[in-house]
């Protein structure tokens, strides 16, 4: 029995000491026993890991809430990109279309222009296709051809152009000048009546005349930038 008391004694023992001073200056003495200690660190660390649980939960969750809006933000620019990608797939064919439109219209544009500058060439011959019709050059002035048609044919212009000016002649009785708005002119002299005003626009072949029996010969000139030319030079004549 003995030993087992001093066994007894030697176990240590963990205790809390309160002191406490009253308003009348003495002073008290408490102690906190070894359970209480424990229960209280176990119920701290209960809380601490309750607390940082929940800490930690939270911050997961938020963490998930914004992941999932990335992942709507980024299927959304997919998206988008997809579209932009479509449109400019669309706008590709388009402008590949469009630069193939204007590439013929450029060609045709050319084509038209270089018509338009073979038309306005000097370059025909001033008298219809009716009867029959000599040629030769005046006496007086070889740059000037004299035509003599036959009754009931027509004088008609050589290249498209403007009417530049209708004045009376000495000679022919009326001087017709087609301005071809290229440096080149040319002149029409005969006693007949003019069918054409001034600033008329006209193309190739027009008629200026009307061959009758009292204006067979037709008096013919051509001008290269003011300069009277010979004719035959710009002429094509066939058959």
């Amino acid at each position: 029995m003995k030993k087992i008391k001093n066994q007894n004694q030697n176990k240590s023992k963990i205790a809390v000491l309160l002191v406490r001073e009253r308003k009348d200056g003495t002073i008290r003495q408490g102690r906190i026993k070894n359970a209480i200690l424990i229960f209280s660190a176990l119920s701290f660390l209960v809380i601490a890991v309750t607390l940082i649980s929940f800490i930690t939960a939270g911050s997961s969750t938020k963490r998930l809430s914004e992941l999932a809006e990335y992942e709507v933000k980024v299927e959304e620019l997919s998206d988008e990109l997809n579209s932009l990608q479509r449109e400019n797939y669309d706008l590709s064919n388009k402008l590949s279309v469009l630069s193939e439109t204007v590439a013929t219209q450029v060609a045709v544009a050319e084509v038209r222009e270089e018509e338009g500058m073979l038309l306005s060439l000097p370059s025909g011959f001033p008298l219809g296709s009716f009867g029959a019709s000599t040629v030769q050059e005046e006496e007086e002035d070889a740059l000037t051809l004299i035509f003599t048609a036959s009754e009931g044919n027509t004088i008609i212009t050589v290249g498209a152009g403007i009417v530049e000016a209708i004045e009376p002649d000495e000679r022919y009785g009326n001087r017709l000048i087609i301005d071809h708005q290229n440096g080149y002119k040319s002149i029409y002299l005969n006693q007949g009546q003019p069918l054409v005003r001034i600033g008329a626009e006209l193309g190739k072949g027009y008629i200026l005349f009307l061959v009758g029996s009292d204006n067979k010969n037709l008096g013919f000139q051509v001008t290269e930038n003011e300069n009277q030319i010979d004719p035959m030079d710009v002429m094509e004549i066939s058959g």
